[in-house]
């Protein structure tokens, strides 16, 4: 249970600072790419349990 709370964490938290960092980050070209990247970011972090499951086995 501890890890399930751990994990949900810390999606909270990445999602939080990335939002917060791309509220930084003023209209431009390569607003796109960052939304990508950060799209990007946030689905590894959430499929970061399921490649520990797989690992383990």
């Amino acid at each position: 249970m501890e890890q399930l709370y751990t994990w949900v964490k810390d999606v909270f938290l990445i999602i939080i600072s990335l939002t917060f960092f791309q509220i930084l980050v003023p209209n431009s070209n390569m607003t796109k790419y960052l939304k990508f990247i950060f799209s990007m970011v946030i689905l590894a972090v959430i499929l970061q349990p399921i490649v520990n499951l797989i690992d383990m086995k």
